[in-house]
């Protein structure tokens, strides 16, 4: 088999895994699978949250590649058709050049839902946790929008801003801004309620999942990177309800 092909294929296998929300574990293990399965020898991967190093020797030249993944999402979905693509691969059932196009279709595949839906969707499980949170029924809606103005905010500053403590501050504190006007404007309402609600689009849950999965599989450097990633989120959530807080007073 073609070096280049392999390297092609398994660096696409790992970017895909690990843009979408992937662990580092997994990520390497899908590329050494991969490369030993079509026959390359002294297989090396590595992974961080933002790059790839990988490494192999064919026919007695080794080569290496690294490539970035600075822009991550969660994509639980494509890492699944990754995972099957590999497995048919190891398993015999597809060749190489069948799964570097496989891989390809999977990478420029667009959501599984479209991004209303998942507006929605945020919107709905705000209003909700409020709910569970000790909320009446008058705190369901504006906490749904409060929710859905924190999910909106976020996604259009990341068109323009690359700083994600910054767009992640400024979408809380835009969401808790909707929540003091409707508090404002209907006295009768829980703050903290809508407040809490309204930040659970951003709660940093599978960036720590992912974190304590990396550390106890040993890869330290992606664990501690993840964990710290998850922590600014948090702070960044925190400081922005901390000021919203206290225009209360």
């Amino acid at each position: 088999m073609s070096s280049d092909l392999v390297m092609d294929t398994c660096l696409l296998a790992g970017s895909i895994i690990l843009k979408n929300g992937g662990e580092t574990y997994r990520t390497e293990e899908t590329m050494a699978r991969i490369a030993q399965a079509a026959g390359m020898d002294d297989v090396n991967s590595s992974a961080t949250p933002t790059s790839i190093i990988l490494s192999f020797r064919c026919r007695g030249l080794d080569h290496t590649r690294m490539v970035r993944t600075p822009s991550r999402t969660t994509n639980l979905n494509k890492i699944t058709l990754v995972n099957d693509v590999s497995r048919r691969f190891v398993g015999g059932s597809i060749t190489l050049e069948q799964a570097y196009l496989t891989l390809c279709e999977i990478d420029q595949k667009k959501p599984l839902y479209p991004k209303w839906m998942q507006h929605i969707a945020a919107a709905i499980a705000s209003g909700s946790f409020a709910m569970l949170a000790g909320g009446t029924w008058f705190d369901l809606l504006p906490s749904a929008l409060a929710g859905l103005t924190v999910i909106l905010s976020l996604e259009y500053l990341e068109q323009f801003v690359r700083m994600k403590f910054f767009t992640e501050f400024s979408a809380a504190l835009l969401g808790g801004l909707f929540a003091l006007l409707a508090v404002t404007i209907f006295p009768e309402l829980h703050i903290s309620i809508i407040i809490i609600g309204a930040m659970l689009p951003m709660f940093p849950g599978i960036a720590i999942t992912n974190s304590l999965r990396d550390l106890m599989a040993g890869d330290l450097v992606a664990g501690v990177s993840r964990g710290v990633e998850a922590m600014l989120t948090a702070v960044s959530v925190a400081v922005a309800t901390a000021i919203i807080l206290w225009f209360t007073r």
